[in-house]
């Protein structure tokens, strides 16, 4: 793109951010108000909002950070919403307006059958808002691409997803308003997460098929359908048209990554520049621009893209790239146990940097296999620090671990690595996999002066030579007088007791009166459990208590036996009554707490997409 195209792309994206921001402030200061205007103030949730992150930010200081990321904007605004939501729920009380609710076992709001597809176990729906200061049954929606090559649907987008509003969405019932059958080449899957567009009428995901990979973007229905209209369902979905630049409704773009396969690196957007980044399974970083902006999506090619990233290791797997622009960087891990730094303007085919933070050829359970996360520290300002994975750490004595690095490291910068359970003591760990972890609203509120890391791990001592397979473990980790993330005066709890389980990636949110975290639990080899629970992120981080297959509690809510956990969680808060939805999809087909999803013509045992409100796993 051109200097002049540059500034217009960043201008409009810039525009939105302010937008939304502003009408979350004006929400805040006065909660009876509304907009009596038609702009559009929504924002999309997605993988890549977890994965960089602003502490102890002010409106002007996020507003501030969304010139060159309106992901900043986007989690400020979350916040303020569930402040805001928190004291209308307070006063309502007060005036006696609201019933004292009794304590009851979590239910599920509703979960839809998504047939034979389904989001795997690191990967991420995405969340559409239309409107910061009101839920909306129509425009709100959220969108599954599903790991199926079937004759169904690969990509659904369910709205009318508010159960529990005042009156409830389509009398409670969620709507598939559009499903779509995105293969265009044989045997071709969606694996990794969906991106949507700030507007939330475009939507962006990589096909992979054993020969190659394909970057598609989609128009999405505009206006989204709302009973009992639909574009296509999931067992009989719509194809969509094919177009050369993504302007129409219900066309879609394809474009040529590579003749290697896609199986965890979902594409990161730069909103502002109009730019995605995805990795591909042969240790390649490709460009392609443009994405939403209209014009036809081209693969950067000159010299300095696309970025050999892998050049030695036995995997050339890529995670997602988390792309920092307060650092000039690109970051992102291998199967291998590196992380890698990729400067941003000018990599001339090449990384900047290579640490290695799994132990390194040495098998299963080594690699990063979750993207990174960035911090901007107002705590500790002149650097931002990244934090990365594994289930087998590089550092001897530990085996699962978090590991904290200053972003401009070079390939001898030393690190901090903490551990999170299953070692011997002599660098010999399970083969099980630690996914990322989240923060406390301390964090985000403070920084490391204040805040914690949570990560799940496993329990210490398999009694066994390696590779023995161990049992969950949740860590609750603060940081030291440096600002390094430090074991001392951690905080623990056993997830279950089943060998070879693994949490999902963590998801934290505060709901203005409650810091709660959530994330699922099961293993990949079908042991016959699988759960979605939740903890309180208080000081004494109490353990919410086990949880087994037919058997819900107040934290847990049960899913089919051999789940292997769960996707990914998106979180968003509903504003009618303040509570917090979370949105997942089961990885095994069944039932979720006795609610089987199965619709009217399909199997009898499909897999699920799922609705929980933070409310039913408190």
């Amino acid at each position: 793109m051109n200097l002049s195209k540059d500034r217009m792309v960043t201008s409009v994206w810039t525009a939105v951010a302010t937008v939304v921001l502003v009408s979350a402030m004006a929400m805040a200061a006065d909660p009876a108000a509304d907009s009596t205007t038609n702009t559009k103030r929504g924002f999309p949730v997605d993988w890549s909002s977890r994965h960089v992150m602003l502490t102890g930010s002010t409106t002007s200081g996020a507003l501030k950070a969304g010139l060159s990321d309106p992901r900043h904007v986007y989690s400020q605004v979350r916040r303020m919403v569930a402040v805001r939501n928190a004291k209308l729920e307070r006063d309502r009380e007060r005036r006696g307006e609201r019933e004292r609710r009794r304590r009851k076992l979590p239910k599920v709001d509703w979960s839809v059958s998504l047939e034979k597809g389904f989001v795997p176990a690191n990967q991420f729906p995405a969340k559409f808002s239309f409107d910061v200061t009101s839920e909306d049954c129509t425009g709100d929606f959220v969108l599954f691409g599903l790991t199926v090559s079937q004759t169904q649907a690969n990509l659904v987008g369910i709205n009318n997803l508010y159960a529990e509003a005042t009156p409830p969405c389509n009398s409670g019932k969620p709507w598939v308003a559009f499903a779509y059958n995105t293969v265009t080449h044989s045997n071709g899957q969606i694996r990794t997460s969906p991106v949507l567009s700030v507007d939330g009428t475009k939507a962006a995901f990589v096909e992979s098929t054993a020969g190659g990979s394909y970057f598609h973007v989609i128009v999405l229905p505009n206006p989204i359908p709302s009973p009992p209209s639909q574009t296509g369902s999931v067992l009989s979905p719509s194809t969509p048209a094919s177009c050369g630049t993504p302007t129409i409704v219900n066309c879609m773009t394809t474009l040529t990554i590579s003749a290697a396969a896609n199986t965890v690196s979902s594409p990161w957007v730069d909103y502002n520049n109009d730019i995605a980044y995805v990795g591909t399974d042969d240790g390649k970083l490709y460009k392609i621009s443009p994405v939403f902006g209209g014009g036809a999506p081209a693969l950067i090619n000159d010299a300095n893209w696309p970025v050999t990233v892998v050049t030695s290791g036995s995997s050339n797997v890529l995670t997602g790239p988390v792309v920092d622009a307060n650092a000039g960087r690109i970051f992102i891990g291998d199967a291998n146990g590196y992380l890698y730094a990729i400067s941003l303007s000018a990599p001339a085919k090449a990384t900047a940097a290579r640490v290695p933070i799994g132990w390194v050829g040495h098998g299963a359970g080594t690699g990063v296999v979750d993207p990174p996360i960035v911090v901007n520290d107002s705590a500790n300002p002149a650097v931002d620090q990244v934090f990365s994975f594994t289930g087998c750490s590089n550092v001897l004595g530990v085996g699962g671990a978090i590991n904290q690095i200053p972003a401009n490291f070079t390939s001898t910068t030393s690190y901090t690595a903490v551990d999170l359970g299953s070692r011997s003591g002599s660098g010999d760990c399970t083969t099980g996999n630690v996914h990322s972890g989240t923060f406390d609203d301390a964090f985000w509120t403070g920084g490391s002066a204040t805040g914690h890391m949570i990560a799940c791990g496993f329990v210490s001592g398999t009694n066994g030579t390696p590779l023995q397979p161990s049992n969950p473990k949740m860590y609750k980790l603060g940081f030291d007088v440096n600002h390094l993330i430090t074991a001392t005066g951690q905080a623990t709890w056993v997830v279950n007791s089943t060998k070879g389980d693994e949490c999902s990636p963590l998801t934290e949110f505060s709901n203005g009166t409650t810091d709660k975290l959530f994330f699922g639990v099961g293993s990949a080899g079908g042991s016959g459990d699988g759960f979605v629970e939740s903890s309180s992120l208080t000081a004494g981080f109490p353990s919410p208590g086990t949880c087994s297959v037919g058997n819900p509690t107040s934290t847990c809510v049960t899913a089919p036996k051999a789940l292997g956990g769960t996707s990914g969680i998106i979180i968003d808060n509903q504003l009618s009554n303040g509570g917090s939805n979370i949105y997942f999809t089961t990885l095994a087909t069944g039932s979720v707490n006795g609610q089987n999803c199965k619709a009217t013509g399909g199997t009898n045992a499909p897999f699920c997409a799922v609705k929980l409100t933070q409310s039913g796993l408190q």
